[in-house]
């Protein structure tokens, strides 16, 4: 890269709250429905009670974001990335999670505070509104549809029974074993603010005879025993490397011989020189949480060989997560 190279790649950095703004006010105003069959910047102005100019302005940003494409100069209408990812009930929605990470939009404006104190916010001023509980768990719901088909075909769960969902969320994963899985059952266990919105993702898809449900709080609450497959993912992101050796700690005690434990989460190489992602979400966990960070596959093995597993094994599921995989002894 040259000098100019240099200089339009920190441009491109710099200008990317820019283009969030842009797709957030439009996600929220809901443009990509009004324009999905075409409608010029007065129709969508006049529908949201907005100036034909700020209209027509926040659409041609969209038409630069490739978001949205323009006919004859005067007609807008919804890109096909708005069509599939952009509308509610869309076939990849990605509305939740969009919302979802909207809401740290001011987070991250604290981030040189985290840095200089080495800590995020306490537990108890992190507290999340109804409307961001909600555009959380089920922004977990937009991502852990495509992981979940992602890790049934990666791992072989056709011998498991007994599934504990560990900070089930909206039981995205749990839906897609049972669905793939008849003679599977599963528990899922989460903070009670959020089991409700878990029990309307599996009544949605009439597997509640299949299900159980667990609240409290995983650092702390004793598991269950008996379970043949525990899932934790994207948890351990949120603790400290003491309370993960703990939680797999208990989970190698919840598991019957011969179970297996999946860790899914966006696991750094040794050294932790990538992946990008995970690299930039371990600031994330810095922001939000007390003591969150992202781990490499060297220190995540270490939590289940003290925990008495034997050795495990590394998947790569997608560029940003992995899978880490052990089986207690027989």
């Amino acid at each position: 890269m040259n000098e100019s190279g240099f200089v339009q790649y920190l441009d491109g950095l710099m200008e990317g709250y820019q283009r969030a703004q842009i797709l957030i006010t439009a996600l929220r105003a809901g443009v990509f429905g009004l324009v999905e069959e075409g409608r010029d910047a007065d129709g969508v102005a006049e529908a949201l009670g907005w100036s034909p100019k700020g209209a027509r302005m926040l659409l041609d940003g969209l038409v630069a974001l490739e978001l949205v494409e323009k006919k004859g100069g005067t007609t807008y209408r919804s890109a096909p990335i708005a069509v599939q990812c952009l509308l509610p009930g869309a076939p990849t929605d990605q509305t939740h999670i969009l919302e979802h990470k909207a809401y740290g939009w001011h987070t991250w404006a604290r981030l040189e505070e985290a840095v200089r104190t080495g800590t995020g916010l306490p537990r108890d001023r992190k507290r999340r509104s109804p409307d961001e509980l909600r555009a959380f768990i089920c922004g977990m719901d937009d991502i852990a549809r495509l992981s979940a088909r992602s890790i049934l075909e990666a791992v072989d769960l056709s011998p498991y029974r007994r599934l504990l969902d560990l900070g089930a969320g909206p039981g995205t994963y749990a839906v897609a074993f049972l669905q793939a899985h008849d003679a599977m059952r599963a528990t899922l266990f989460d903070v009670p603010d959020v089991i409700p919105i878990a029990r309307e993702q599996v009544e949605a898809a009439k597997l509640e005879k299949r299900v159980e449900y667990v609240s409290g709080d995983m650092t702390s609450a004793s598991l269950e025993p008996g379970h043949d497959l525990i899932l934790i993912s994207n948890i351990i992101h949120s603790f400290s490397s003491g309370t993960n050796s703990d939680l797999v700690r208990r989970c190698h005690e919840a598991l019957a011989p011969g179970g297996l434990l999946i860790i899914k989460d966006f696991l750094l190489d040794p050294g932790r020189t990538g992946p990008p992602f995970g690299l930039i979400f371990a600031l994330h966990m810095l922001i939000h949480t007390e003591a969150g960070d992202t781990y490499t596959q060297e220190e995540v093995a270490g939590w289940t060989t003290e925990a008495g597993f034997p050795p495990g094994e590394l998947i790569d599921l997608s560029p940003q997560s992995r899978l880490w995989l052990v089986r207690k002894a027989e």
